[in-house]
């Protein structure tokens, strides 16, 4: 899991040879394109500076030559002015995953409304409308895809998620406060969305902690909607009860409340009472859906080794067939090994791999078989880029590898002993399910005709490099269930996995 600050990765896998098929890569097809990368969304942060820019251009035309505006408009161009001058200007914004939920919000619910007011068929486009118009297309052009309702509902699971694994504050959080970062608040409305995704999501200890969080913050808001009240909310939180089966609760949520509405809280209070059920059964019905076990998710949270364990790791330099090349090597778990190396390459080389990757992401997909797009959101939430060994910082980070770990890392196009560097971008709440790295390929049989061309001929893979190109501020630990081991992220440092075959496979 990955919170805050992005999180990029580059991964490099060794292969033993053996004549069988490999799994492929599925294409599938994906809804939403922008959630699943910080690097798409630091740019259309950037792009809606120029969205921005020719609003105010348009306005302030209108103003000067006293044409009407319309009350909509200027009240969108004064909710956006001061927040999308702020963020745009910050290339850091879209890393946090509130306002990341706000980037989005903002293409899916405002910026629309602003074009199709102003870019109307029957509206005559004077300089300014058409200034605007050509910057949304070439704005539109530049992010490829549109950020749509699904990106609103995968960025709000995300932030539940990050929630279930790093137990944030919810009232600090619609403040504008998340482990001490300052973000965009959320308001009533937005918090509501959340709570009906997370119903939707059957999350529902989730969606009853927000709107409860809702109700303590609804006193002290200046936000005006007739829709957001009490009452409003409380419906709500009893329709979450019902939903999870607590039935007397639901009941009870609504007792103050059936004289404001009788006809629609009576229906709710009837139906609860049809499906009335006695105590001890209802105490039997789960409120909470756990996704992921207990110890998965402390990991991701903090080391989990014991005293004793931590006492037998330790760090040395490493003897490389080049006698002045030392490694600086740490020992992250013995059996099996994992070893973390250090200042491997510098903050350069990885602005460099992230910059090359950033030029071919597209969406991370699974070789477990065809599944739908909804499904990989569910499982790996993130971009990838295949580098290979070409001259230069790419080649050279490939050298380095071979020397520290002893492995043969030259590509070929057949019987390669490694794959390319594969650039992973993560998006919001950035994650991969705990899953096997390993393909489980027979040990024997043809090559197939269908097998990409960096794996034709290749076996299984038997070790793992991982360099972490940037530093996070919460989260994005590699974690290992199994053996009880998580390995944080440092920038510029990698770690290296072998996989004996006692231990193999192995969840990560």
């Amino acid at each position: 899991m990955d919170l805050i600050l992005l999180h990029t990765i580059i991964m490099k896998r060794f292969m033993i040879f053996s004549y069988f098929c490999v799994s492929l890569l599925h294409v599938c097809h994906i809804h939403g394109e922008i959630f699943s990368s910080v690097y798409k969304l630091s740019i259309i942060s950037k792009e809606e500076g120029k969205l921005l820019s020719a609003f105010n251009k348009y306005i302030s035309t209108q103003a000067r030559d006293q044409k009407p505006i319309s009350f909509e408009l200027q009240r969108l161009f004064n909710d956006l002015e001061p927040i999308v001058t702020e963020s745009s200007q910050d290339p850091r914004y879209a890393e946090h995953p509130i306002n990341a939920f706000h980037l989005i919000g903002r293409f899916v619910y405002k910026w629309p409304v602003v074009y199709s007011s102003i870019l109307c068929e029957d509206c005559t486009l004077d300089d300014p409308a058409s200034d605007l118009n050509a910057t949304y297309q070439i704005v539109t052009r530049n992010i490829a895809h549109w950020p749509d309702e699904y990106d609103v509902q995968a960025s709000a699971q995300a932030l539940l998620r990050l929630r279930t694994f790093y137990y944030f504050n919810i009232d600090e959080a619609i403040n504008g406060i998340l482990f001490d970062e300052h973000c965009q608040p959320l308001n009533p409305s937005q918090v509501l969305k959340i709570v009906s995704i997370a119903k939707d999501s059957r999350m529902l200890n989730e969606a009853r902690l927000w709107s409860e969080a809702l109700l303590r913050r609804l006193p002290f808001t200046s936000f005006l909607d007739e829709n957001v009240n009490e009452a409003a909310i409380l419906k709500i939180l009893s329709s979450i009860y019902e939903q999870a089966g607590l039935y007397h609760k639901a009941s009870a949520i609504l007792g103050n409340f059936i004289k404001d509405d009788k006809k629609g809280h009576s229906e709710v209070l009837n139906e609860n009472e049809q499906n009335d059920i006695n105590e001890e059964e209802e105490a039997d019905i789960s409120f909470v859906s756990e996704e992921y076990d207990d110890n998965y998710k402390q990991l991701c949270r903090e080391n989990r080794k014991t005293p004793k364990e931590s006492l037998q790791l330790y760090c040395y330099l490493s003897d490389t067939v080049i006698p002045y090349y030392k490694g600086k090597v740490e020992i992250a778990n013995l059996q099996p090994k994992i070893f973390l190396f250090h200042d491997v390459i510098s903050e350069r080389e990885a602005l460099h791999l992230r910059n090359e990757g950033s030029k071919e992401f597209h969406r991370s997909k699974l070789g477990q078989g065809q599944l739908s797009g909804s499904e990989i959101d569910r499982t790996r939430v993130s971009e990838t880029a295949w580098l290979h060994d070409k001259p230069g910082i790419v080649k050279r980070a490939t050298h380095r590898v071979g020397l520290l770990t002893g492995l043969k890392t030259k590509s070929s196009p057949f019987l390669s002993n490694t794959e390319p560097f594969q650039i992973v971008n993560y998006g919001i709440g950035g994650m991969y399910n705990p899953h096997y790295d390993t393909f489980e390929k027979p040990s024997w049989g043809p090559i197939s005709e269908d097998e990409p061309d960096d794996l034709k001929g290749t076996g299984d893979r038997i070790a793992t490099w991982l360099f972490y190109l940037n530093d996070v501020k919460v989260g994005g630990a590699t974690v290992f269930p199994n053996i009880n081991t998580r390995i944080p992220v440092i920038q510029v440092t990698a770690y290296d996995l072998y996989i004996p075959f006692k231990f193999y496979p192995f969840l990560h």
